[in-house]
């Protein structure tokens, strides 16, 4: 009974511990969550506004010949995955790596080129010999006006050297914190899209002009706010992950009590009755 007691104990200080651990982390991701929020709907309204400005101006101008709208048939394919440096976010990593895979199962025999963001992605693609081109450390969800910098020079230098046909980017959309959708979307070459009452958008000095020095600013949006939906996710996904655990740890520690408080019980209930028989055996 004593060496159960003190397994039991042992296993009980042991969750406990898991248990604190899993509520800080839980903390931790709430708060980066929490900070992300704002910035996204920011990026979200200001993208939208972006886009609807640089469609009404295709749609006035479109016979632009800039290489950002030219299709190509020869060179790599770009793709862009935007994963996490750490784990413990539940299937956040896993899913998005999927869509990967499944867009390079989707174009067999082609070149395709890695621009991974966050160590989960090097690391999974490393195991599979693929063609990780560029890798970029993950900011564990601190934000700065040019997180996404690095990864929008490396795209665009590339495909301005004519090294790239085309580029996507795999990233998760966020939604809800407990529903986030994995997505692969084609980043360049540019498609146009149609826009109604474009006849009432009247440009006054030059859509050509116009349309060059609004296609950096467009480009940049659009990666950043990619970027941003992927870190809203990823800690949504690790707050949602982190009180699962809290709270099965939690259940687990009420149930290794209650088994102990019965052994206890049943260890003093012992101990009486032998008290008890002996105490009659002295008087008979």
């Amino acid at each position: 009974m004593s060496q159960q007691l003190r397994q039991l104990k042992s296993r009980i200080r042991s969750i406990e511990g898991t248990w604190k651990i899993t509520r800080a982390m839980e903390m931790v991701s709430m708060a980066k969550f929490k900070g992300l929020e704002t910035p996204l709907e920011m990026a979200r309204a200001y993208f939208i506004k972006l886009d609807s400005i640089f469609n009404n101006l295709l749609a006035v101008e479109p016979n632009t010949t800039h290489p950002y709208f030219n299709s190509r048939s020869k060179g790599a394919l770009g793709l862009v995955v935007i994963t996490s440096d750490t784990g413990l976010c539940g299937g956040y990593t896993d899913q998005i790596l999927r869509q990967a895979d499944t867009f390079m199962a989707a174009h067999p025999g082609r070149d395709i080129r890695l621009y991974v963001y966050g160590r989960k992605g090097q690391s999974h693609f490393r195991r599979k010999g693929g063609n990780v081109h560029r890798y970029f450390p993950a900011s564990h969800g601190r934000l700065s006006q040019v997180f996404h910098r690095d990864i929008i020079e490396a795209v665009l230098s590339d495909y301005d050297k004519k090294e790239l046909a085309e580029v996507h980017v795999c990233y998760t959309v966020f939604k809800t914190a407990v529903k986030h959708i994995p997505v692969t979307e084609k980043f360049l070459n540019i498609d146009r899209k149609p826009v109604e009452g474009s006849g009432s958008f009247i440009v006054e000095s030059g859509t050509k002009g116009i349309l060059t020095d609004l296609l950096p600013m467009y480009l940049s949006g659009r990666m950043r706010l990619m970027m941003l939906e992927s870190f809203t996710s990823e800690q949504s996904a690790r707050m949602v992950s982190m009180k699962s655990a809290k709270d099965n740890a939690k259940e687990l520690m009420g149930d290794l009590i209650l088994l102990r408080n019965k052994i206890r019980q049943a260890t003093i209930t012992k101990e009486v009755i032998e008290i008890i028989s002996s105490a009659e055996a002295l008087k008979g």
